[in-house]
């Protein structure tokens, strides 16, 4: 047993809430240790002077009474919840499912609604076929033939090489 569970052992011993075997074990343990003995003491000092501070607090009615009527309650509300509850009207239930539908009806239908524009990317096609992409950083052409079933790609990457630059790259 670790510190912490022995500490809640002298707890519930003081409390009075072990039993007969287990008392006497633990209290065996306690003579033998001088630091469980001045916890005990204290724990005990400490429930003496919370019961002789506690103000008795008399109930306005006697106990049975008083649990009674909460029983008597609780079975109030057990028969409440048994009783057969009212059918809703139809236009309450067509409205419980269609105005869901409808707002999802509704949304689907401007997502559809709605035409995305293509993006201009700069790409040019001709009559022959051919597709040209040009940009600052690189140039591609495409070429594709029917009659020979084949597609040709050119890309063409130029870039300024400078001399710093270049030793970069080579290292």
């Amino acid at each position: 047993m670790n510190e912490n569970e022995i500490q809640l052992k002298v707890q519930a011993l003081v409390d009075g809430e072990l039993t007969g075997r287990e008392a006497e074990e633990l209290q065996q343990r306690i003579n033998n240790d001088a630091t469980l003995q001045q916890l005990h003491e204290r724990l005990t000092q400490m429930r003496g002077l919370i019961a002789n501070s506690e103000l008795p607090r008399p109930l306005p009615e006697s106990g049975d009474f008083y649990w009674n009527k909460i029983a008597e309650s609780i079975e109030r509300e057990e028969r409440a919840g048994e009783r057969i509850a009212k059918p809703t009207p139809a236009n309450r239930w067509l409205l419980r499912w269609l105005a869901p539908l409808a707002g999802v009806s509704t949304v689907v239908l401007l997502l559809t609604l709605q035409q995305p524009t293509a993006p201009d990317l700069g790409i040019t096609l001709s009559s022959d076929h051919e597709l040209e992409l040009s940009s600052d950083e690189i140039d591609v052409m495409t070429y594709n033939s029917d009659d020979d079933s084949m597609s040709i790609v050119w890309l063409d990457y130029s870039m300024d090489i400078q001399k710093d630059y270049m030793e970069l790259w080579l290292d």
